[in-house]
């Protein structure tokens, strides 16, 4: 890995505009997905939301996935979830990835190009979003953001992530909330199978997340990490990015702890340790404050400290293959 933007090149300078519409799908492949995934978390309430299109270009069909979740119970699977709306044959929309709207009551547009987003949800049991994203950086290509460990990487081409300010208010259930918190977006494009083994061998890897600050503008970290079956208490990180008082950094190693509760696949403790490319260290310790498990992968929001005991919160979001874990038995102590 180059340890210079000279080398590498200026971060948010891969993805253009033509990136925020639909790739060319390849031929006839019935597996070619492009997705569009936009989240948002209310730290004082521990509440998270996911809203997905997975958008299966060759098939003509979409699933629409909407979740929210803020239950402390680990343990609770989908009776505990506080909203949950999957639809997996929806009409593909007329319109490109800058303005459409799903019969399962999503509708995005992007009001400025590659930075700003309008995200609104009408769904059922008086569940509704009406979101404002705005870009605190540029989007980045999987590309631009390997670790010395890159090579680990479970997705290697047609992908980006952006990290965005999130406004707006959302009703779950019945009960409104206001958003300002910042939580990533990303976009998606590749031949995808349905499940982790379809690769051909099992996964275990994070797409974690903290912010810090007011508003948790100061400091941000986010980072995929592979988790190696041998031991599922230690994951290499190979992409992520710091945002610095504003300013965009690469990470150039680091490396992900993990503390399981005993006989049960959920985290109860998590850190990261992170070297970025100016050669600074930095550590994070994170504890799981509510959880979504509706299968073998577990996502959590989480309150997370640095070293200088500063508060920021964000989501632990694990994705294991069924098999791989029956097979271990019970995670490692």
């Amino acid at each position: 890995m180059s340890d210079t933007n000279t080398e590498r090149g200026k971060l948010g300078s891969t993805i253009t505009r033509r990136d925020m519409y639909f790739h060319e799908p390849r031929y006839r492949d019935h597996r070619w997905l492009e997705t569009n995934w936009f989240t948002w978390t209310i730290p004082e309430q521990a509440m998270r939301g996911h809203v997905r299109a997975a958008f299966r270009t060759n098939l003509g069909v979409v699933e629409s996935t909407c979740f929210v979740w803020d239950n402390p119970d680990p343990h609770a699977g989908a009776m505990g979830v506080l909203y949950s709306d999957k639809q997996s044959h929806v009409p593909m929309p007329v319109t490109n990835l800058d303005h459409y709207d799903l019969s399962s009551g999503l509708s995005v547009r992007m009001t400025q190009p590659l930075s700003e987003w309008e995200v609104r949800y009408e769904g059922s049991h008086d569940t509704r979003f009406d979101l404002h994203y705005r870009a605190m950086m540029p989007p980045l290509h999987v590309s631009e953001t390997g670790t010395a460990s890159e090579d680990q990487a479970t997705i290697r081409h047609g992908h980006l992530d952006q990290m965005m300010h999130v406004t707006g208010n959302v009703r779950v259930r019945g009960v409104d909330y206001e958003i300002n918190w910042p939580s990533p977006r990303d976009h998606s494009w590749s031949p995808r199978p349905e499940s982790s083994s379809g690769y051909g061998f099992p996964m275990s890897g994070n797409f974690d997340y903290g912010s810090f600050g007011p508003e948790g503008q100061d400091f941000t970290f986010f980072v995929q990490t592979r988790n190696n079956w041998s031991d599922l208490r230690k994951g290499s990180v190979h992409n992520g990015y710091l945002i610095d008082g504003g300013e965009l950094i690469r990470i150039k190693a680091g490396e992900g702890r993990y503390t399981y509760e005993a006989d049960s696949w959920v985290v109860t403790a998590l850190s990261y340790e992170l070297e970025d490319e100016h050669g600074r260290i930095h550590n994070f310790e994170g504890k799981p404050k509510s959880f979504y498990r509706t299968g073998v992968g577990t996502l959590a929001v989480v309150e997370w400290r640095n070293r200088d005991g500063d508060v920021g919160w964000g989501e632990y979001n694990w994705h294991g293959d069924l098999y791989e874990l029956q097979r271990i038995g019970k995670p490692p102590s």
